[in-house]
């Protein structure tokens, strides 16, 4: 059974792990070609999940900045159209 200060720690190096992640897919720092491999796969895990999340943001924000200007050229359409 784990102790809550253990539970605490398991908590903290998740969260350094995410923030690892987060600047390494953000070109802050480089990835630790040194860790074991039991550590540096799950970073890379967090890596790949943080730019897979900002890729589909970026694309739905694109489309929904398209649609908008669309929505602008229409509207521009039917002013120009009633006067």
């Amino acid at each position: 059974m784990n102790s809550p200060n253990q539970s605490e720690a398991d908590q903290e190096s998740a969260a350094r792990l995410s923030r690892i992640a987060e600047m390494i897919a953000d070109g802050e720092i480089p990835i630790p070609v040194d860790w074991p491999h039991s550590r540096l796969h799950p970073l890379l895990d967090l890596v790949h999940a943080a730019r897979r999340r900002r890729l589909v943001q970026f694309i739905a924000r694109t489309i929904a900045s398209d649609i908008r200007r669309e929505e602008r050229r229409w509207e521009q359409s039917d002013v120009t159209q009633k006067i």
